[in-house]
This record gives structure tokens, C-alpha cells and sequence, in this order.
């Protein structure tokens, strides 16, 4: 690990490098030196330029529906609001991120401690794409991990690489101290982890360096006091998004995009409430116009397990449904199917007798 020490770097300490950059350690608990740390410098200088810093403008941008319920749902619950730059690390803000090891959502949340959470993942519906669940799931989660460690950079890399990993790792190094953990030499933390945490470093100073985003023209990013953008309502089960859609006057992809915790165009089929999200400007217009519609209303749904030799043409054929119907409740753009792939098909005719793995929908 080195350290920052010639005059050659005076224009980046001129862009508030300094200033910034102590609130932002300020906030996880590390000491105001670790801003001198040689590869925390390269990150920064690497980041905010060229392809990579347009990359991370534009999913910032992208992002910016969710960025003041989140802070605020952050700063409510006691957790500093620069965990909002871990989430943008994880996931860019993208509720439809999904990584090798399954993890998901905008925190990247993986399917056990997501459940563990209390978080609802399965054959209709994943939670770790809501993002507000998910984010309370988070916010439960990196409390319970600061509870553990007593400070929040090493509840930052506890999320990353798993408590029982940091643990260990403390115990090797004698020390919980940022600088030794972060030992490029000893790797008493994954190289992975090691990055992570000077990534949230830096975009956290990055993001909050209002000359840097002058030049971008995105000083808005600074705008703390953003007004709550997204609506939630509560539906009954099996409600169709196309008939919430048609009700707020907006487009069903739009709202699709706001509800990725949703696998199938309709609210899960099983007893219950669910929250649905939509922004604000559509609110009044869905609560004039809404009408209830469930997806076959007098009918089941049942998980069709799609066998060699199987189409859409054939699966609707079966059933007596039309390709349209069976391809709206599934989301699907394609007609590709594959093997073993699961399709919820709705019964039309009540002449069909329903399997064990049926849904009824109330």
C-alpha cells in the first residue's frame, strides 16, 4: 500500500479530492489518512475518466428514480447515506442486476440471505429485485453486520465478502485497522474486497465533487433533497399489470420497469396483498381509472415444464389458449423455448382438471 507524496498531483487535490474524500471516510468510520493511500488514488483517477466514468454516469442516471428513496430509507434507519455508493458498486442500480454466484437486485443480495432477511423468492415473485424491500432487507442486514464488527467500513466489506471471512481475516491480521486488512502484500481480504471498498470510496467522492459533475453537467446528482419519486400501492393477488397499466395511463414496459420483482405480467396467484410501485405523476390517474381486473378471473394457473418437441403453438394448442395469452403471462419476447423451462399457463375452461403444482387465484 503507498502512499500519495509529490506536488505532481495538485490538480486532482484542486477538484475537492480532499475535502470530499474526508467526509466520505468520515462517514464508514476511517481515519482522514487512508484518503493518502496511493491505490485508492490511482482507483479514483482511473474511475472518473474516460469510458468507465460515462458508464457509471449514466447508471447513476439511470438509477436516479430510486436514489432519494434510498437515502432516505438509509438516513431513517441510522445507516450512513454513503452506503448508497455500495449498492451502486453492487449492482449500478440496476433492480434486474444478477451475477454468476445468484446474487440479485440492486444490493445483490444472494437467494439464502435473502430469505433469511425475509425476503419472498419463488416461482412468481423475488423480493431482492423489489427496491424497497430489497433495500430494507439491506439496510437490516449491514446493521445487524456494524453490530457485529462496530465499524461500518467493516461492515462494508463484511457485505462483500461474508462475515465469517472478515473474521478470519481479523483474527490472521491481530487487527481490525483498515490499513492492515487492506495489506496488498499479506491479502488478509480477497483482492476483490480490497477493490470494492476504494470503489465505494472514490464514487462517493466522485459523486459528491460538484466540479466534476459541472463538467458532466450533472450537478443534480447533489440534490439531497430530491423529492420521493415512486408510489406504492397495494393489489390483490393475480391483478394483472396490464389492467394497473391501463388504469395509470402509462406504458406496460414503463411500469414493468418499476416492478422487476414481478416474474410473470400478473401479481402472484396466492393469497395475499402486493405492493406495486409506479411514479407519482401517475398516481391520481390510476386511482380515477383503475379497474380490477385479475387474469382469468374464474380459472387457475398452473407451471407447465416445457418437454422436447414442445412450442408455444403447441403448449397454447393443448390448453386452449392463444399464443398472445400464453406468451403475456410469461413475459416472453421470444418463441424460443427450452428444455425444462417453466411456463405459467392460465386455464381458460374449467374442464381441465388441475395438477398438484397449481395456483388458484383469490
Amino acid at each position: 500500500m503507498g502512499l500519495l507524496v509529490s506536488s505532481s498531483n495538485a490538480n486532482f487535490y484542486e477538484n475537492q479530492y480532499i475535502t470530499k474524500g474526508q467526509n466520505i471516510l468520515a462517514a464508514f468510520d476511517i481515519d482522514r489518512s487512508f484518503q493518502m493511500d496511493l491505490d485508492l488514488f490511482e482507483m479514483h483517477h482511473r474511475k472518473t475518466k474516460g469510458e468507465k466514468w460515462e458508464s457509471f454516469l449514466e447508471s447513476f442516471d439511470k438509477g436516479y428514480t430510486y436514489i432519494p428513496i434510498l437515502k432516505q430509507m438509509l438516513n431513517d434507519a441510522g445507516v450512513p447515506q454513503e452506503f448508497l455508493y455500495l449498492a451502486m458498486a453492487e449492482s449500478e442500480f440496476s433492480p434486474r442486476a444478477y451475477s454468476p454466484k445468484k446474487a440479485s437486485g440492486i444490493w445483490q443480495i444472494m437467494p439464502k440471505t435473502g430469505r433469511q432477511l425475509g425476503l419472498r423468492i419463488d416461482e412468481f415473485i423475488d423480493e431482492r429485485r423489489d427496491p424497497i424491500k430489497s433495500t430494507e432487507a439491506a439496510i437490516k442486514y449491514l446493521k445487524s453486520l456494524y453490530n457485529a464488527t462496530g465499524k461500518w467500513y467493516l461492515a462494508a466489506m463484511a457485505y462483500n465478502c461474508g462475515i465469517g471471512r472478515l473474521q478470519k481475516a481479523i483474527k490472521e491480521a491481530g487487527s481490525d485497522d483498515i490499513y492492515v486488512l487492506m495489506d496488498e502484500q499479506k491479502k488478509y481480504i480477497p483482492s476483490e474486497t480490497r477493490n470494492y471498498i476504494r470503489m465505494i470510496i472514490s464514487m462517493g467522492i466522485a459523486f459528491n465533487d460538484i466540479n466534476t459533475l459541472k463538467t458532466e453537467e450533472k450537478e443534480y446528482f447533489l440534490n439531497r433533497g430530491a423529492a420521493l419519486t415512486l408510489a406504492s400501492i397495494k393489489l390483490p393477488a393475480g391483478t394483472s399489470l396490464e389492467s394497473i397499466s391501463k388504469g395509470a395511463g402509462m406504458d406496460l414496459k414503463e411500469l414493468q420497469q418499476y416492478n422487476r420483482q414481478f416474474k410473470y405480467n400478473f401479481l402472484p396467484p396466492i393469497k395475499g396483498e402486493y405492493d406495486v410501485y409506479l411514479p407519482y405523476d401517475y398516481l391520481l390517474d390510476f386511482k380515477q381509472n383503475f379497474k380490477p381486473k385479475k387474469i382469468d378471473l374464474e380459472n387457475y394457473f398452473i407451471v407447465y415444464r416445457v418437454k422436447k418437441g414442445d412450442s408455444l403453438y403447441s403448449i397454447s394448442r393443448k390448453y386452449g389458449i392463444s399464443i398472445a395469452t400464453l406468451k403475456n403471462a410469461n413475459n416472453l419476447n421470444k418463441t424460443l423455448l427450452s428444455i425444462n423451462q417453466k411456463l405459467i399457463v392460465p386455464l381458460m375452461q374449467s374442464k381441465y382438471k388441475i395438477a398438484n403444482n397449481a395456483f388458484r387465484g383469490k
